[in-house]
């Protein structure tokens, strides 16, 4: 696992020793960064289960301003520190030690807050519908950011959630990654 752009470029990450922790592939991250491209400039990011910080760690090494990394796992959070130190990126992040759907019940304070909402949750046909609930029904994603969920190829997310448009998905293997966008009212 290492950075694959920007100003971390070739750093290589510390990996988790469990395998309760699954980080994002880089053949994954490549697609999702090719994808937002340079929207990814001066971003506000929020990183829902976000196991290493990999994909914190790729968007601030890219150019984007801050980052919110929230994970309930101890060991995440002990990688995530460690990942940031090991970056330099540390300054730019919120660090959140807690239960992502909790975060999101609570978080909805934060409109229009974010570019960007990376989501790598363990694979479970409920969890993405909460999720993908969670966030349709909140004001967290400015109008025209982007909520990108990785998930089970085997599993359908929904294509549609009130201001939350699919644009795409695409399968890489046992894993799939969805783009939806947020249009305004």
């Amino acid at each position: 696992m290492r950075v694959i752009s920007g100003r971390c470029k070739g750093r290589v990450l510390f990996s988790p020793r469990s395998g309760l922790i699954r980080p994002t592939s880089d053949k994954i991250k490549e697609f999702i960064f090719d994808y937002i491209d340079e929207k990814i400039q001066d971003a506000v990011v929020l990183d829902l289960f976000s196991g290493t910080g990999n994909l914190s760690i790729e968007a601030l090494s890219r150019g984007a301003r801050f980052s919110v990394l929230v994970d309930k796992s101890k060991e995440a959070i002990r990688l995530i520190y460690r990942n940031l130190e090991l970056t330099n990126l540390l300054s730019q992040c919120q660090i959140v030690h807690k239960d992502v759907l909790r975060y999101l019940k609570a978080a909805n304070q934060h409109i229009n807050k974010f570019n960007f909402v990376f989501a790598d949750p363990p694979y479970s046909v409920t969890l993405y519908q909460n999720i993908v609930e969670n966030i349709g029904n909140s004001n967290l994603l400015k109008d025209g950011g982007f909520f990108i969920l990785e998930h089970s190829s085997r599993q359908i997310v929904a294509d549609y959630h009130k201001l939350l448009y699919l644009k795409t998905t695409r399968n890489f293997g046992d894993s799939a990654v969805t783009f939806y966008l947020k249009k305004g009212n």
